[in-house]
Order: structure tokens, then sequence, then C-alpha cells
């Protein structure tokens, strides 16, 4: 029994005393990074990094630095020269783009950072119409920790809001594969308040167009089935509200002499939150023909979207990528011919549950 203790105590002792041998950082001898932007300047990358600076009074700041440079690389050099820290990006949580580096292409920073086993799936990123470096130092946000802002600004917008999901994973995922285009949320400085404006397409890793924020709700109802959407529409001069109680999208193909025909169908349950019009909203009809109406606006805007889309030939819905899962001997090239003409039809039934208290 003593002997069973011995080896006890012995193997408590090697792993209390090992610990000794895993590496710790002091925070105060680190700079965390939690934000990093990208701008094009002639022919030089300057990059931007935002991170805290944690003080001895228990107070936190934050600092900015920018370099450029010819590369990422050489850009991060010029950077490690102005810090009195290393740094590291395990709590990156932001990559911002300027709308002219988009346009050039932003894979090779991307694949940086994919290449960074610290960095998760928690990173957001987004384009900046105006350059990053303005927008990263807007003194109205001096005081708070503008990376972990933005992050939550997007994140927020993407799980109740009306865009869809985007974040480094989906990104990724969408750029490799095969019949779909990657997009990602756009924002920029209005006069001192940072504002998503709208969904930068992608074709590759570059910048083609940007869809209005005002058809983000469109997108998503596109895009995926999702709860707690909100959006206004017009009905006899008048506005109303709803809220999306619940939406689920379904692709069906069907193949007429070679060719595919893809047929969407929406189906959404809402209710109205607010209505502008002088009477209240109280019989059935009144509710059938809002109801109509509303359909005939989402199913318009909708078959919009999908036409600018294929004028720009982008495929954010992923098309071809559902129809190399539906057909045999999938043929990229051939469909890429296809693709800008390719009829889509869409069916939305809409069915309004409440009404809630309007006047």
């Amino acid at each position: 029994m003593r002997q069973y203790l011995l080896i006890l105590l012995i193997c408590m002792t090697f792993v209390l005393t090992s610990c000794s041998f895993i590496p710790s950082s002091n925070v105060n001898e680190i700079n965390i990074i939690q934000g990093a932007g990208f701008d094009q300047e002639q022919n030089q990358l300057r990059a931007t990094v935002t991170f805290p600076i944690f003080r001895a009074n228990e107070t936190t700041e934050f600092d900015i630095v920018s370099a450029k440079g010819d590369t990422l690389k050489n850009t991060r050099e010029k950077i490690d020269k102005q810090i009195r820290h290393r740094m590291m990006s395990g709590q990156l949580r932001l990559v911002v783009f300027s709308l002219d580096l988009a346009k050039k292409g932003i894979y090779p920073i991307v694949d940086t950072f994919n290449r960074d086993p610290a960095i998760g799936n928690l990173l957001q990123m987004a384009v900046v119409e105006g350059e990053t470096f303005d927008l990263l130092s807007l003194k109205e946000y001096k005081q708070e920790n503008i990376s972990l802002y933005l992050h939550d600004l997007l994140q927020q917008n993407s799980e109740t809001g009306p865009m869809p999901k985007s974040d480094f994973s989906t990104y990724l995922y969408q750029y490799f594969e095969e019949g779909q285009d990657p997009f990602l949320p756009m924002i920029k400085n209005d006069k001192g308040t940072i504002k998503i404006t709208g969904i930068a397409i992608f074709k590759d890793d570059k910048f083609v167009v940007k869809i209005p924020w005002n058809d983000a709700f469109a997108f998503k109802t596109l895009m995926e089935s999702y709860k707690k959407g909100f959006h206004q529409f017009k009905f006899k001069g008048q506005h109303i509200a709803i809220d999306n109680i619940n939406s689920k999208i379904k692709y069906k193909i069907k193949m007429k002499k070679g060719k595919p025909e893809f047929n969407i169908h929406l189906d959404m349950n809402a209710r109205i939150l607010e209505y502008t019009g002088p009477k209240p909203i109280l019989l059935p009809k009144h509710i059938k023909e809002i109801s109509k109406q509303i359909k005939k606006q989402i199913e318009k805007d909708q078959m919009e979207l999908i036409s600018i889309f294929q004028k720009n030939n982008v495929d954010p819905l992923g098309f071809g990528s559902k129809l190399e899962a539906h057909k045999r001997n999938f043929d990229y090239k051939k469909w890429k011919e296809q693709y800008p003409h390719v009829k889509v039809k869409i069916k939305v039934d809409l069915d309004i549950l409440h009404t809630g208290i309007v006047e």
C-alpha cells in the first residue's frame, strides 16, 4: 500500500512541476492583435493593426500602428520595428480590406491568415468603402475597442439581421467551392459613424459588384433558411414592417434539352409589426391583400438580384454547386457558358400569422 502511495506522490509531483515547462506570456509583454486592415496605395500594401494596451492601474487603452511595404511580410517587419512587444494573432477578430484592394484581389492576404493555426473561425471580414486606416483610427471610437465593436456589429447583423452568414470560414468555403462565388459585407465611415452599406460580391477573390443594403433581405432569403428577419414594404402609399418568424428556401433543378432550369420556393411565416395606414388591419381580406402584395414584391426583388448576378457573371447563390450535386458528369466549363442565360423561377408562399396592434 505504501508503495502505491509513493508512486502516486511521485506522479503528482511530476505533473505539478511539469507545468513550469509550459510557456506562458504576460499580457503586459505582448501585443494581442485584435484587428487588421489592408489598403492598396499605389504599388504598395498598407497594413494597419489595432491592439489593446493593459495598464498597471487596470485600465485599458487601444493603440493602432500602420506600415507600408511591397509584401505582407514586409509590412509585418516594419510594424514590428514600431512596437515594444511581439505581436500575437490568436485573438484576431476582424480583418478589413479597402475597396481598391478588393478589386485587385485579397486571397494572398486571406491565405496567409488561413495558414496561421492560431487564428480561429470567430474572425469576421469586410470590405471598406474608403481606407481601412482611416476607419480603424476614427476618433469617435478611440475610447473603445473598435475591432471588437465591428466584429460584434457584423456578427449581430448576420445572426439576427438581414446579412447572410459571412465569416472567415464561410468565405474560404465559398472561394474553394466549384460553382459558387464568395461575398463579404461592406462598411463605411458615415460622418463619424460606421455603418453596413451593402454586400460585396466577388469573382474568385476580386470584387465585382455591390448589392445595396436594402436588398440584403432578399439576398438572405435566397441564401438560407432563417428567423427573426425584419423588413419594410410599401402598400398603397403606406409602409408595412414585417417580422420574418420563419423562412425556408428550397431549390429544385430540371433538365430540359440538356439545359438546367432552377425553381426556387420560399416558404415564409411572418407577422406585421407596424402599419402607417389611417385604419387598423382587422379583416382577413385586408391581410390577404397585403400578403399578396408583399409576396409579389419579394419575388420581384429576388429576380432582380439574380439578374444582377447573371449580368455580372457571379454566382454567390451557388447555382453551379447545386447543379454539380444534382447532375452526373458535371461540366464546369459548359456551365460557365450557360449560367448568364439559365432560367430561374421563383415562387413565394407568405403566411401572415399575426397582425399585432397596428393603427
